[in-house]
């Protein structure tokens, strides 16, 4: 709690007259949590959200059975956890049903996954929900790099990234938030 008050504070003696810090301030957007005990200890990545920073939303995600694009922030409505497994290789995609199953239970069940795989990689045959990232935006915006997950907390803000992903670093994380 005081570390919200703290960073909410920091953003609400931002330049006022400025109408996007205002905005930000207003929406809460200026609130992150990097330095939480919850929160991964993965660093800044040289691009895109750390651990503790706001999921920003990208568009441009495709589903295999749709015409129309859906949006990052259309797979994280619900109230569980949600483990985003980028894949730019058909090898990355051989260990994420594994992951998935480990993080699920690490998670008492309150996760959901998803492969965000590069525009041209051929995912069939894959059990775990596939949108392909057919205008390169969530690569972009992340900073993604193949075979790296990102766990977004029910809060919108991430909670962890790695790069490899693993199980039981997924496991050991989210043993900060679930206990058994």
């Amino acid at each position: 709690m005081q570390r919200t008050v703290r960073h909410a504070g920091s953003g609400v003696q931002s330049d006022p007259e400025d109408p996007s810090t205002v905005i930000r301030r207003e929406a809460q957007l200026l609130v992150g949590y990097r330095g939480s005990p919850i929160v991964g200890t993965d660093g800044q990545p040289q691009q895109g959200p750390a651990a503790g920073d706001r999921a920003p939303d990208c568009g441009g995600l495709r589903h295999d059975l749709t015409s129309f694009p859906s949006r990052l922030f259309d797979l994280l409505r619900g109230q569980d956890h949600t483990l985003l497994l980028y894949a730019d290789d058909e090898d990355q995609l051989a260990p994420y049903d594994e992951v998935v199953a480990s993080a699920r239970r690490g998670a008492q069940g309150q996760l959901s996954a998803w492969v965000i795989a590069a525009p041209h990689l051929w995912t069939d045959g894959l059990t775990l929900p596939v949108v392909h990232d057919s205008l390169d935006a969530f690569r972009q915006m992340y900073g993604a790099h193949g075979g790296e997950g990102i766990l977004i907390r029910p809060d919108g803000y991430l909670g962890l990234r790695a790069a490899p992903v693993s199980g039981p670093g997924l496991v050991a994380h989210l043993a900060l938030t679930f206990r058994s």
